[in-house]
């Protein structure tokens, strides 16, 4: 079967907000360089239709195989196919629609009727030969990618509607039916163009159109929904090396890198509208939620660990700090640097002090070592093949890599060696001056690591004003794990800054209060002149009980915002997830129920879905349907510890106890380090009057460095029913000790006496 792609995908004029986008084409009539930069650049070739002009991989009925699957690349005159497996299994002839992207990977794009445009996972690699390239190339081998899964080309982790549409063409609209499953997505044009950036164009020909007549009125922002600040001149003043901004840093600053932002940054998007096209324009958290240093995302000292997109990075760096925007180094049309090299750097920091061996401590011109940027932006790869800078600008820090899980640029380069002789080569070009602390990564590193101080070090890094906002918002975030009067009068206190991203860390450290106690401190921001501030509220007020009317009102005032926001997304099951749990903070079970559904039907496999909705189902009274999704949740991920344990739990309700057994070990034999498994193992054994076993299970799960009141708390109390006295009173001491203010374990230690 063949699928064509549908008519409506491409219109040339949405209106937007009153203006009409006008195209790439009108522009070039006044800006000619601009359009001649940009015409070949990333942007261009964002997405194109596939043509001999556009396809650059192999379609001379070229062949790949990947995991048993070979697919086959044809070509028909002027148009391409790929021949290979289909959702269901099958092996099926697919017509190519569209390219995506040029290098160093090439995709194609293959539309079908419901409007889902899907996204090949075997791209062309388009690097020269000699560096590897002009091959069909993989993405993400490791993902399994069955027919029907999730992770197949063809479902929802590579749909270019939900995933990739919104960045790569431009005055996009999803158009997405949670009804019917399907989309009508239309663009104004096909790539990443000017109107993406600058908005929609209209008014701003008119305008142009209409200067030099008689009775000709200049129009706000010369009819542009976006106005960029004013160029900034960075200047080496004498006796300095480092240059100075003259101009108005604040409005460059937020209006060109904000703009970036919406693109290059790893967050979730809570607007149906594209930044540049709101009304009133509005600020990046107004369109977008930003993530911070989540673990996984990026290592505790801030570097880039996963894809990023640079924004969450730059964020972090000085230079962003004294206000650099992107545009200093990158041509804003073509995208090309703006000097090659050390050239580059050169503008902002003198070479006669930085580009010298005196600095870099690499004698050799010109080599690996001398280049500013593998010292303070050092790469990662990314699919295999995509090398992505890091753009916190940081200086190479082994000493710290010695001390937490991170790289340091120094041993990406001396990889034979260690990081303490790369520490030991670095202090000895210091002399006797010792390194700073590097607060953010001792601080993330300790809440990572559950050390006893982590919430001391949080709390001092959200109150440090010398530290990256998303660094201290991070900080506020990972406060909700220690739910104490520190933690909250911290929290409280940032939740007045005048930084929306330390104002939504604040909130999210609250989350530990009480909902009947949350009103008082969170209320205010429901009035937040930022949206994402503002969601993050109504959220966290979600299903409070006990307001007069006035405040009821303002709270369903937000909740439809809310939801409304939560609705952007719906097309992806981390979407369906949120609006589920939405319902089920205001007891709206059957809605949650739904979204659940839902979500299974984007994602049959997704574990969220099926382990919550397991829940709403037992709380709701169906332990059968419950059960059944317990049992699919394992089957669908054997290797997961939470499908194990969960299941276990089930079974010990169901008085299935000898399979109850088994999922619990299993469970602790998949996580061995987590404490919790090892608690409730245990205790289903002791209950069986296997309490050796218990005992040895949670002894081994003791951490001295990291004491854990549960298992404190049964090691000293199964000793003790076993008669075992002297051990008994050893651990309720040890209770007491790491838990001083615990009243039962008070009671316990003073009980065996």
């Amino acid at each position: 079967m063949r699928y064509v792609a549908l008519s409506l995908l491409l219109l040339l004029t949405v209106n937007s907000q009153g203006a009409n986008y006008i195209g790439a084409a009108e522009c070039a009539g006044c800006h000619q360089q601009e359009f001649n930069d940009w015409q070949g650049s990333h942007h261009d070739w964002a997405m194109k239709i596939a043509s001999p002009e556009s396809v650059l991989g192999d379609f001379n009925n070229a062949s790949f195989s990947h995991g048993g699957v070979v697919s086959t690349f044809t070509r028909s005159g002027n148009q391409y196919y790929v021949n290979t497996q289909g959702a269901d299994g099958q092996y099926q002839k697919f017509k190519i629609d569209y390219s995506f992207g040029v290098t160093p990977l090439q995709q194609y794009l293959i539309s079908f009727p419901d409007g889902r445009i899907q996204a090949l996972t075997t791209a062309w690699d388009s690097r020269p030969k000699a560096q590897g390239g002009q091959r069909w190339y993989q993405l993400m081998p490791d993902d399994k990618g069955e027919p029907g899964d999730s992770l197949h080309w063809t479902g929802a982790y590579y749909n270019w509607n939900s995933r990739c549409a919104e960045c790569h063409s431009t005055g996009l609209q999803k158009n997405y039916s949670a009804t019917t499953d399907s989309y009508a997505t239309i663009w104004s044009e096909i790539n990443v163009a000017c109107e993406s950036c600058h908005g929609p164009g209209s008014d701003h020909l008119d305008w142009a159109q209409l200067q030099g007549r008689s009775g000709s009125q200049s129009a706000a922002n010369n009819g542009l929904k976006v106005q960029y600040g004013k160029s900034v001149n960075w200047v080496i003043a004498s006796g300095t090396s480092i240059a100075s901004a003259q101009g108005d840093l604040h409005q460059a600053a937020i209006a060109e890198t904000q703009s970036c932002a919406g693109c290059h940054s790893r967050r979730s998007k809570i607007s149906q509208d594209p930044i540049n096209n709101h009304p009133g324009g509005g600020g990046f958290l107004d369109h977008y939620r930003l993530q911070t240093l989540q673990q996984d995302l990026y290592h505790a000292d801030g570097q880039i660990q996963d894809e990023v997109y640079v924004y969450g990075s730059f964020i972090q760096s000085k230079m962003y700090q004294r206000g650099v925007t992107c545009s200093n180094c990158h041509n804003p049309h073509s995208l090309e640097l703006v000097a090659q090299g050390n050239d580059l750097c050169a503008g902002c920091h003198a070479p006669e002090a930085y580009d010298q061996p005196s600095h870099h401590f690499h004698k050799q011109e010109g080599s690996s070592g001398a280049q500013c940027v593998n010292c303070h932006m050092p790469a990662t790869l990314y699919m295999g093949v995509d090398a992505r800078r890091d753009h916190s600008m940081r200086i190479p820090r082994p000493d710290i890599s010695q001390q937490i899980d991170a790289p340091n640029a120094c041993n990406n380069c001396h990889r034979d060696q260690s990081d303490a002789w790369s520490a030991s080569a670095i202090q000895s070009w210091l002399k006797d001056s010792p390194r700073p602390a590097d607060r953010v990564a001792t601080t993330l590193s300790a809440a990572r690591t559950s050390q006893p101080n982590a919430s001391q070090l949080l709390i001092e890094l959200a109150d440090n004003s010398g530290i990256s906002a998303i660094a201290r918002a991070t900080a506020l975030g990972l406060l909700a794990s220690y739910p104490d009067g520190q933690s909250y009068s911290a929290a409280r206190k940032q939740l007045k800054n005048s930084d929306p991203l330390i104002r939504l860390g604040a909130l999210e450290a609250l989350a530990f209060l009480p909902l009947q106690q949350r009103w008082q401190d969170i209320s205010p921001l429901l009035n937040d002149q930022v949206a994402s501030v503002r969601h993050q509220a109504t959220q966290l007020l979600l299903g409070i009980q006990g307001l007069n009317t006035e405040q009821q009102l303002q709270l369903d005032a937000q909740i439809t915002l809310y939801m409304e926001a939560l609705r952007v997304s719906a097309d992806m099951p981390n979407g369906q997830l949120n609006i589920a749990s939405a319902h089920i903070a205001q007891g709206q079970y059957a809605q949650a129920q739904q979204a659940y559904l839902h979500a299974l039907r984007l994602d049959g496999q997704s574990l969220p879905a099926l382990l919550n909705l397991a829940d709403l189902y037992r709380a709701r009274g169906l332990e059968q349907k419950a059960m059944e999704m317990l049992m699919r949740a394992r089957a669908s991920h054997p290797d997961s510890a939470m499908a194990h344990h969960v299941l276990g739990l089930a079974q010990i309700r169901s008085k299935q106890t000898v399979k109850a057994l088994s999922s619990l070990q299993q469970a602790l034999q998949l996580a061995p380090d987590n404490s919790r498994y090892a608690y409730v193992y245990a205790l289903a054994l002791n209950s069986q009057d296997r309490t050796l076993e218990a005992l040895e299970i949670l002894t081994q799960a003791l951490n001295p460095q990291q004491p854990d009141r549960d298992l404190l708390f049964s090691l000293a109390t199964m000793n003790r029913d076993l008669g075992r006295y002297q051990q008994a009173r050893d651990f309720a001491n040890k209770l007491v000790v790491a838990f001083p203010q615990d009243s039962a374990a008070l009671r316990l230690r003073d009980s065996l006496k």
